[in-house]
């Protein structure tokens, strides 16, 4: 069934079938049905809160500890927090054996189970394969039960732990257009549609999912910026701020009536402002403050660990500033990094900014290199502690290093070579995973290739070098400009 059917039904959890109306979270009285919808919204503080609810209303009630202890998988984030999901299932027995005595009904058992081994023995890796063979078996078993079939295909997502891999993704694409039309306003299936579909080949398909999913889920923030994933992919800039604006403002509504100041960094604020810069707008003052809470943040030390935690506002404002940069000419502080000793990922970002905007200037860029090369050091040993199961950070990492090689020969006068090296980098580029959402080097290779080429007069090769940017990153406003002067007499 799905949990966010008709009102009488949610108290049967996944017991039986139903039909799925459109999704609001004012209909779901249930706790259970609430903390499901906010679930499939990845809005995992408020699932998890929901979900407490419902044990405290029925402490025998199996689905609901099941439920807390996903909201600490987090598939497509590469994370997941296994000590804090046992002890969710802790607190129902002390063992998976006296867990499973609880279960009211096979189907309560089998869902169970999923879980058990999702947090189970083995690395994560391990676990998310097992995780998905019994989901899958959920799923297969009845193909009619619209939550067995989404969470089946987020579990077939979350296989690909290295990054989009097309093939694991068109899978779960199929496993869920096949509920769309029973289900079309499921929060879970459009959700996860829009992610199997967030890349320049595939995003069109993805676009009939994000013109229902910010309606299904109106209060849910992430929902209002997910449907963005596509208008990106699309280069539709006008649709991308418009939905990070929505986003931001369901946010700050809520952080607002729990007594929090709004959030001016963070994931939607980047994105917002990547999109006004591709559109040419002023975002000067949503850069700026942003820069004041990130400042503020590092002021009160409150973190202090070397990468600095997740979207922490400094590790986010140095994202937004450089790509600033990058795109508009207004360059953060250079010397913002300095002293900052946690938040590791924010310095490497400002040291790669400064390295680009000394691509004329030999002795900085040699600085700022230098400087980058220390700091991948340190994160390197960081990694396995402080992220574990990220396994696509390192390689990014290492092409911003690669890149500012390039960058330093041709700042030393050294055409030829910076160009093969800038070549090769694009090359790198290309058979990584497709990001989700903008390029995660501020200056695409392939971008800062066609500038250099066109700099020298060497257009069709500039604009063949342009439209291999384009291509990865559609509407991206840099590298239409440069491919329409390489392209015109």
């Amino acid at each position: 069934m799905s949990a966010l059917g008709a009102v009488p039904a949610m108290a049967q959890h996944l017991h039986d079938a139903g039909s799925a109306p459109p999704a609001a979270s004012k209909l779901l009285t249930s706790n259970y049905a609430r903390g499901l919808y906010w679930l499939h919204n990845f809005e995992y503080g408020n699932a998890a809160s929901a979900f407490r609810e419902a044990q405290a209303a029925d402490p025998g009630d199996v689905m609901a500890y099941w439920g807390e202890a996903m909201t600490y998988n987090h598939p497509l984030w590469a994370f997941q927090d296994p000590v804090k999901a046992r002890a969710v299932l802790a607190k129902l027995g002390p063992t998976r054996e006296a867990r499973s005595a609880k279960a009211r009904s096979p189907r309560e058992a089998a869902w169970l189970d999923a879980v058990e081994t999702l947090y189970g023995d083995g690395d994560k890796v391990e676990r998310d394969r097992r995780y998905y063979q019994k989901m899958m078996a959920i799923f297969v078993s009845d193909p009619s039960n619209v939550d067995a079939r989404s969470f089946a295909a987020l579990a077939t997502l979350g296989l690909a732990s290295e990054g989009r891999d097309v093939a694991t993704y068109m899978k779960a694409a199929a496993m869920l257009e096949e509920g769309f039309e029973l289900h079309p306003d499921h929060p879970g299936l459009l959700h996860y549609l829009i992610h199997s579909y967030d890349d320049p080949i595939h995003a069109p398909l993805g676009l009939r999912a994000a013109r229902r999913y910010a309606n299904v889920a109106p209060d849910a923030g992430h929902a209002q910026h997910m449907v963005s994933h596509i208008y990106l992919a699309l280069g539709n800039w006008e649709a991308v701020e418009r939905t990070n604006v929505q986003a931001i403002k369901v946010v700050n509504a809520q952080r607002a009536a729990e007594k929090r100041p709004p959030a001016n960094c963070g994931h939607y604020n980047e994105w917002l402002i990547y999109a006004l810069d591709q559109q040419g707008k002023d975002s000067r003052a949503n850069v700026q403050v942003c820069r004041s809470q990130a400042l503020a943040e590092v002021a009160g030390g409150t973190d202090k660990s070397v990468l600095g935690e997740d979207r922490n506002a400094f590790n986010s404002w140095a994202t937004i500033a450089v790509r600033t940069g990058v795109d508009t000419g207004h360059w953060p502080d250079s010397h913002a990094a300095s002293g900052v000793e946690a938040y590791l990922l924010g310095r490497f970002e400002l040291n790669y900014g400064a390295l680009i905007a000394a691509r004329n200037d030999a002795a900085a860029a040699e600085h700022a290199l230098a400087e980058l090369k220390r700091d991948r050091v340190t994160i390197d040993k960081a990694m396995p502690v402080e992220r574990p199961d990220d396994h696509e950070s390192a390689a990014w990492l290492d092409r911003a290093v690669a890149q500012g090689e390039a960058v330093v020969a041709l700042a030393r006068g050294d055409r030829e070579r910076g160009l093969a090296l800038l070549s090769a980098c694009a090359d790198a580029e290309g058979k990584l995973p497709p990001p989700f959402g903008p390029p995660v080097l501020a200056k695409p290779s392939a971008e800062l290739l066609g500038d250099e080429l066109l700099a020298m007069g060497r257009k069709p090769e500039a604009a063949n070098a342009y439209e291999r940017a384009l291509s990865a990153a559609p509407g991206r406003r840099r590298s239409l400009e440069g491919l329409k002067e390489a392209t015109s007499s």
